[in-house]
């Protein structure tokens, strides 16, 4: 992918449409648009392989909105990180296929990770700490998000789609444990950090 974005930028480049100073921007950018598209794809054909289309659109809004402002596990390379997001959607369309909560459980589920996941939010990442304004902005989106697709689950539960409703409370759960997952890494890499700092620090003193 890196290969690809390089030569993707070095084209817009020649071009004039963007000035050779945008390089490092540009590259990443392609970089990572090219890895979530990758992701996107090998998704879609499993949703689809599996009959699951609607669910698959349903699970992928839902975790892409909230895990854009919620945060969660950023694992350290692409190869991680797509193996990482295919499992998850293949466990969670076959555990929605064949297990669903009952309109009570997944209602206790989806409040209660709903209190929890803006509570945590936003996650940072190693790479990518926010502001202070960043972090409010984060927090406000994901409350937008949250009371909108509980609005959704509501809809679901008048009209009696149960499956749907299910997905949404297993969707709200893994969102979840991503999130305290990248907490939990966040600190031992931030502690990692510190301690070579301070052994530096030391050792320069």
């Amino acid at each position: 992918m890196r290969r690809l974005s390089e030569k993707l930028t070095e084209y817009v480049i020649k071009t004039g449409a963007v000035s050779s100073e945008s390089y490092d921007i540009y590259q990443y950018g392609f970089q990572i648009g090219l890895e979530m598209l990758c992701c996107f794809v090998s998704c879609l054909s499993i949703a689809i392989y599996m009959h699951m289309i609607l669910e698959f659109a349903i699970f992928t809004g839902i975790f892409m909105l909230l895990r854009t402002y919620a945060g969660g596990v950023h694992l350290n390379s692409f190869g991680a990180c797509f193996i990482c997001s295919v499992t998850v959607q293949i466990i969670a369309m076959y555990f929605n296929s064949k297990y669903k909560f009952t309109v009570g459980t997944a209602w206790l589920l989806i409040l209660v990770s709903a209190i929890l996941i803006l509570k945590a939010a936003p996650v940072e990442c190693i790479n990518r700490e926010l502001d202070d304004a960043e972090k409010e902005h984060c927090k406000k989106v994901t409350m937008k998000v949250l009371i909108a697709v509980i609005a959704f689950a509501g809809c679901c539960t008048l009209a009696g789609i149960s499956d749907m409703l299910s997905l949404v409370a297993l969707t709200f759960f893994i969102i979840l444990i991503s999130q305290y997952v990248g907490i939990l890494k966040y600190k031992i890499e931030k502690s990692k950090i510190v301690g070579t700092f301070y052994i530096r620090s030391t050792l320069c003193g």
